[in-house]
């Protein structure tokens, strides 16, 4: 029986998961799913500002593709360009060959809109890609490594100065993040941490103008503003030069480092398929999430343009429209996938565009987020949600990583994201201040810690209860270990202590485990989530 594909161009977070649920409900019949992307992995888009600041490694973006999808037999990945699309003859014009398709998914995302301003594209920074996150975390090192020995004040203020375009979720979390950055930034050049300069241009009288409640938005404006960030509101850039950012009203803002994160818009190349576009040039979708005017063809993701007519409304136009999010590319692939299924093989039922979102969260830095929480599974939170802020918000944008992590069914990058996060973060920088954060393998020895420790309490107390002396030492070295607290003096005792009860006494041989597994623990396991993290050097 002759192969028939399915062709899902590009590798984001929509043609992922459409990817995986085609390749399941398809399983075992005469279709395959071709995934074509320019990369043979793909980039997880909500982290880059993450990279970009140093606070992840460059690794921590980047998922491999065979690796997400070796488990699916059915599944070719194809890493090359589309160059066109021929929908008479159904073909996908690539750089390594023509692809013939049943069925096209266009989930080819986004990129920045610099709306045509001068000097974007020759001095600037944007930040929709591997590369510009990587390009950007080398220029942001070395300008502020020759900021700090640039003598003329002039060139040292603009050096050291940086400029964030826009408010939206990347233009706060980009500017959260570089908020933290400074204090490593400012060790490794021996300047001031005031001194590297941070400030954030809005065009709109508001920053964070996507989120519904509006107190929320305050509490992150006071945020950034109490950790010496400047919010430049209702003010517009009307150029971009090499060493200074221009506004609308002739002022100059001396900058070496201006980062536009002001506009969203679909890649080029939509124009050219002869398919009906939207908002910021975005394919057009019906409810079934089909290409308008089109059979075969159906579009998610960040470059789907589609308009819910429930939330529609005559006195705003941006009402109702998709949101470029994950869940909402989320929502159109999970519209996609069974109708194509239907279409192929007349299971199931067609399926109408239904927006299912959880909520959503804006990180300002390692420790501090807003957020909404809209629903619980199927099951809607209040009116509008609930809102929330500081370390709660924070927990919920990591519920959410984490939850994607499960969608996709791999464990292997969601114990990377959970590392990288918490457990080997640079600086202190994750939720807990550094108390969970380690560089050295020291966290594989807190869960030995533990139970070591809860060993010592319940081996003394038996003692101690017996008048044995010894069963005194043991309880305390047992709560010192369990608690984190001077763990490196309470292992060296311990081993003692297990060396003694084991020579001068009738203790069985397996007592003298205590003694390496005491030392194991000297290794610095009581700062991760322990009391010397406070108490020890």
């Amino acid at each position: 029986m002759a192969t028939k594909n399915i062709v899902v161009v590009g590798a984001g977070f929509s043609g992922v998961v459409a990817t995986r649920k085609l390749a399941k409900q398809l399983k075992g019949t005469d279709y395959q799913i071709v995934l074509v992307d320019k990369h043979s992995f793909m980039t997880y888009m909500t982290e880059l500002h993450e990279v970009a600041t140093g606070r992840v490694q460059p690794e921590h973006v980047r998922k491999d593709l065979r690796t997400l999808f070796k488990n699916y037999s059915n599944v070719k990945l194809v890493t090359a360009n589309v160059d066109d699309i021929d929908k008479d003859q159904k073909i996908v014009k690539s750089s390594v060959g023509e692809i013939p398709y049943e069925k096209l998914v266009l989930a080819t995302g986004g990129t920045t809109n610099t709306f045509g301003t001068p000097g974007v594209e020759e001095y600037g920074f944007t930040l929709w890609s591997y590369e510009e996150a990587i390009r950007l975390r080398k220029h942001i090192e070395d300008v502020i490594r020759r900021g700090a020995v640039e003598l003329d004040p002039a060139k040292r203020e603009a050096l050291m100065s940086i400029v964030v375009v826009g408010s939206g979720f990347t233009g706060s979390e980009l500017a959260g993040e570089l908020m933290d950055q400074r204090h490593s930034l400012a060790l490794s050049t021996g300047v001031e941490e005031s001194e590297i300069k941070i400030q954030i241009i809005e065009a709109a009288p508001s920053i964070l103008n996507m989120l519904s409640k509006r107190d929320l938005a305050d509490k992150a404006e006071k945020h950034f503003e109490s950790h010496g960030v400047k919010i430049s509101k209702a003010t517009s850039v009307v150029e971009v030069q090499e060493d200074a950012a221009i506004l609308k009203d002739g002022t100059a803002i001396p900058t070496n480092t201006l980062i536009w994160t002001a506009g969203v818009k679909a890649k080029d190349q939509g124009a050219q398929w002869g398919l009906d576009l939207g908002p910021g040039a975005r394919f057009m979708a019906d409810e079934f999430s089909r290409a308008v005017g089109e059979e075969d063809i159906y579009v998610v993701g960040d470059a789907a343009a589609y308009q819910d007519p429930e939330l529609a409304d005559p006195n705003n136009k941006r009402a109702g429209w998709t949101p470029q999010t994950v869940e909402g590319g989320e929502s159109a692939a999970n519209t996609a996938v069974p109708n194509i299924v239907y279409d192929l093989t007349q299971k199931g039922d067609r399926k109408k565009f239904k927006g299912r979102y959880q909520g959503y969260a804006v990180s300002i830095g390692a420790r501090y987020a807003v957020g909404v929480l809209d629903q619980i599974g199927n099951m809607k939170v209040g009116k509008s949600g609930i809102g929330l802020s500081g370390f709660f918000a924070n927990m919920f944008k990591h519920a959410i990583n984490v939850y994607f992590y499960l969608q996709i069914a791999s464990w292997y990058y969601l114990g990377h994201y959970l590392r990288d996060e918490f457990f080997n973060a640079p600086d202190g920088r994750e939720p807990f201040f550094g108390w969970a954060s380690r560089h050295a393998n020291v966290l594989f020895t807190v869960p030995l810690r533990i139970v070591l420790g809860l060993t010592w309490i319940t081996l003394g107390g038996t003692m101690a209860f017996a008048g044995n002396w010894v069963g005194m030492i043991l309880t305390i070295i047992g709560w010192l270990m369990t608690f984190g607290l001077f763990t490196s003096i309470a292992g060296f005792v311990g081993i003692v202590m297990a060396i003694f009860i084991t020579t001068l006494t009738n203790s069985d041989i397996a007592m003298l485990l205590f003694a390496p597994a005491s030392f194991a623990v000297m290794n610095g396991s009581g700062r991760v989530l322990g009391l010397d993290y406070w108490v020890m050097p």
